[in-house]
């Protein structure tokens, strides 16, 4: 994730998914990244205290990071401050973002898997912001499993690769290739392979 940055030299630009006012999501990011000897974080609020001026400082950063939560409020806050563009740009020019629970999923084609979670099928917007051609399904050792048939039905009907990964797992996709943390599962046509 560093790519060869020393970590004291790194800046990261820390995004919430939800309104994070006292910061309690956020400073215990700080601690986690803390211990990695990364200490030069930014915070910056798409909610009720977005500063724009901060955007620019946001895409200087060497890594930005999509935090946890619901991935339709994040959607939905990336679209009403307009920084898709912005997002698109950093990501196209070789910066890092990393994307955790929600955040993930915001990076991928859509939420549509979040959608079938929680049963609510309303007319969300639940484009994301599609840097890669697959979903992301976080947190697959916490469902069910009912749900986990669901998602085979929905890959299978959608034509939707979709990578599963447990708490603790992710991937890390770099110019096309990617690379699984752990035991990140691959469900295409509604099978594992």
């Amino acid at each position: 994730m560093f790519a060869g940055l020393s970590p004291d030299k790194i800046k990261m630009g820390y995004v919430p998914s939800t309104e994070d006012k006292k910061k309690k999501y956020f400073n215990t990011k700080v601690q986690y990244y803390g211990h990695y000897g990364l200490q030069n974080i930014m915070f910056i609020d798409l909610y009720s205290e977005f500063d724009p001026l901060k955007v620019k400082e946001l895409l200087s950063c060497d890594i930005i990071h999509l935090s946890a939560g619901n991935p339709i409020q994040l959607r939905s806050a990336i679209k009403n401050r307009k920084m898709e563009n912005a997002l698109w740009d950093y990501f196209n020019q070789g910066g890092t973002i990393i994307g955790v629970s929600g955040g993930a999923v915001q990076l991928g084609k859509s939420a549509k898997l979040f959608q079938l979670f929680t049963g609510n099928h309303n007319n969300e917007d639940l484009d994301t912001l599609n840097f890669v051609d697959f979903d992301f399904l976080p947190h697959y050792n916490r469902w069910n499993e009912d749900f986990k048939q669901d998602v085979f039905k929905f890959s299978q009907t959608t034509g939707t690769t979709i990578y599963a990964g447990n708490d603790g797992e992710g991937l890390i996709v770099e110019d096309g290739t990617i690379k699984r943390i752990g035991n990140v599962v691959k469900v295409r046509d509604g099978n594992i392979c």
